[in-house]
């Protein structure tokens, strides 16, 4: 029998076996709903990430459900831009698990805190990646809700540029499921939520479109286009401040797009990923022109 330590939330799994298949070899992440572990998966002798519900969540209902929502969203998804599941199940204890695929890069906050602004053809690769995973997310009818630099990881790969792979969909939400966030409740980082969510209006694709904006700005110029010292002025720059002109250096399609991603309303912003994509070519072609 193996036994583990229990301090508080923390939890000393290390060799502890999970459904059977996932040895456990190194606590590698913590969240909010859950703590990330290296595994081995004893049926590919690879490693895996293994998520599991945090201890102190265990009990509660609306966290089991939330988590047990984001399996359902992986388990509808399989782009070489998103993350792959690979199992699920229940430790012994009965807390929920997702095995998923162990990715060794960084994340796209790393990247900008350590490099800031990104050459912009690179910038561009990122975020045409990021919008092609995109794309697979909203054709098996979820919105991921919490797009940012924190929820996008860069694996190394062959070519020039790095693999984009979209992770995180503790958030998401499922066309036809029922809705877990209350009423009135926001849920995602605050500097890439799209003004209607803040209005309380429907969402739809193109709420996460906005999010990609914001992104493919804060790659350019090393900046938010919105920041504020309060969450009220940051609020009230989404929903009715023009983003800051992107500067004379970039092609004018670059600000084209940007004003288009970043539109207040979504009927104005682009009606797909794969749409935003195409303009994002585009405007890339330009950059060879300049």
């Amino acid at each position: 029998m193996i036994w583990w330590v229990v301090s508080g939330d923390r939890v000393d799994r290390t060799g502890q076996i999970i459904g059977g298949r996932f040895r456990i070899d190194a606590l590698i992440g913590k969240g909010s709903m859950a703590d990330v572990y290296r595994a081995l998966d004893a049926t590919t002798n690879e490693f895996v990430a293994l998520k599991i519900l945090r201890t102190s969540l265990d009990g509660d209902p609306a966290a089991r459900q939330r988590f047990t929502r984001e399996a359902e969203v992986q388990a509808r998804l399989r782009h070489r831009n998103v993350a792959s599941l690979l199992a699920t199940g229940v430790t012994e204890q009965t807390e929920p698990y997702l095995a998923m695929e162990l990715l060794r890069g960084k994340t796209l906050r790393g990247v900008i805190k350590r490099e800031g602004q990104l050459e912009p053809r690179r910038a561009a690769s990122y975020t045409w990646q990021a919008l092609q995973g995109l794309a697979a997310v909203h054709a098996a009818g979820v919105l991921h809700r919490d797009l940012k630099p924190a929820n996008i990881m860069l694996e190394p790969s062959v070519g020039p540029t790095d693999r984009v792979v979209l992770i995180d969909f503790g958030f998401a939400s499922v066309e036809g499921s029922a809705k877990l966030t209350q009423q009135g409740a926001i849920v995602g980082s605050l500097s890439y939520i799209a003004p209607e969510r803040l209005r309380g209006e429907e969402i739809d694709q193109r709420s996460d479109l906005y999010a990609i904006g914001i992104i493919l700005y804060e790659l350019l110029t090393g900046e938010l286009p919105f920041d504020a010292a309060n969450d009220l002025d940051l609020v009230d720059q989404h929903l009715s401040a023009p983003p800051p002109p992107l500067g004379p250096q970039f092609p004018p399609a670059f600000a084209a797009l940007i004003e288009r991603a970043l539109a207040k309303h979504q009927e104005d912003r682009f009606p797909d990923a794969l749409a935003m994509a195409a303009a994002l070519e585009a405007a890339a072609v330009e950059l060879g022109q300049s």
